[in-house]
This record gives C-alpha cells, sequence and structure tokens, in this order.
C-alpha cells in the first residue's frame, strides 16, 4: 500500500513541485500547465482539511489566478445533498486541463462522482482520503483510496487505554458511522480487546 502511496503521490506532487520550480523561474504570466481539484469539507465540518486545501493554494496557486488547485467544499449536510457532491466532482472535469482530483474526507456520493468522472475522463486521476464508503465501494472507482488502519486501532486504542489506567472504555458514535464496514468492524474489535484485557466496554449514541 505504501509503494502504491508513493507512486501516487510522485505522479501528483512529484508534477507539481517541478511545475511549482518551473513556475517560480518563469514570468508571471505563466499559467500552469495542469490542474488538481481538491475537494474537502467546509470549516464547520472538517477544518484540517479546509486549511490543508488552503496551504496547496498558497504554494502552488489557485486555477482562478493561474495556478493549479481548484478547490472546492461539500455540503455541510452531505447525507442529504449527495447529488450536489456527485455534481461537484463531476464538474471539475469539465476543465480540460484537470489531471487528478483529490477528494479528502471521501464523503458518501464520491464512489458514483468518480466514476461518473472516469465515464467522461478517464485520463483523470482520482484520490480518495479517508473514505466514508465500504473499502470494495470505493476501490471500484479511485485510483487510490487510503484511510487509517481501523482494524489494528481498535485493539491498539484499548490496549493503550488500559497501559493509562483505564478501567471503563466509553464508546461514543452514531448510526451513520456504526454503518460503515471500517468503523463498525472497529467497534466490535473494541469490545473483543476490552473482555480480553479486563476493561469495561460501554457504548453510548
Amino acid at each position: 500500500i505504501l509503494s502504491v502511496l508513493l507512486a501516487a503521490a510522485a505522479l501528483v506532487l512529484g508534477g507539481c513541485g517541478k511545475k511549482a520550480e518551473e513556475k517560480a523561474a518563469a514570468p508571471a504570466a505563466a499559467k500552469a500547465a495542469f490542474h488538481i481539484g481538491v475537494v474537502t469539507g467546509t470549516v464547520s465540518q472538517s477544518e484540517d482539511d479546509l486549511r490543508g486545501a488552503e496551504a496547496l493554494i498558497t504554494e502552488y496557486g489557485s486555477v482562478k489566478d493561474g495556478g493549479m488547485i481548484q478547490h472546492l467544499t461539500y455540503p455541510d449536510n452531505f447525507m442529504q445533498e449527495m447529488e450536489t457532491t456527485i455534481s461537484q466532482i463531476v464538474g471539475l472535469a469539465d476543465d480540460p486541463l484537470m489531471k487528478a482530483i483529490v477528494v479528502n474526507q471521501a464523503i458518501p456520493g464520491t464512489t458514483e462522482g468518480f466514476r461518473r468522472v472516469k465515464a467522461k475522463r478517464p485520463d483523470i486521476l482520482l484520490l480518495a482520503g479517508e473514505p466514508h464508503e465500504d473499502p470494495l465501494v470505493i476501490e471500484s472507482a479511485a485510483d487510490l483510496a487510503v484511510n487509517s488502519d481501523f482494524v489494528a486501532r481498535g485493539y491498539l486504542i484499548i490496549d493503550s487505554a488500559k497501559k493509562l489506567g483505564a478501567k471503563t472504555f466509553v464508546h461514543i458514535s452514531f448510526p451513520r458511522h456504526m454503518s460503515y464496514e471500517t468503523l463498525g468492524r472497529r467497534r466490535t474489535i473494541m469490545e473483543a480487546a476490552c473482555k480480553e484485557l479486563g476493561v469495561k466496554f460501554v457504548f453510548e449514541t
């Protein structure tokens, strides 16, 4: 997985670095040779993702100013406005210079958006960060999907809590997250780890 990630990073970020160097050496009027679409949540949903996109724009420039980053935010109420998310992702493919689309977090609707992009523009590289859709679903459309190792964390979080002296572990979540394969599996592992390590497990919504 790391090898594939590094290869993808070399394609996208390596190209970005080269173009950034060329841009610095070229006259101010020079335009980016290709564009990268970045889709994130808003500041109220996922501030870190948004700030990351802003940092990319600072380094590589916005498309509207002749740079390479086209940044969009998906709706805060994305579960009820999935079609908006899909259309935003697909709309990026209308740019003839678009060569990669990164969605982080890859909320529900990303898979369908990616499928429609591939139907229009199979040349665009599609990257999903922290997908909310099940692994086999997002992997059917994305060129690369990267997530935390929720399976391992199911045990490691409980093990760490035990070492810190915890007697009870409270898992707080809600039905939509528990419907995700990765998060649901992590909860099951947490329960088993608590039983094995002698920690009381409590689930709350």
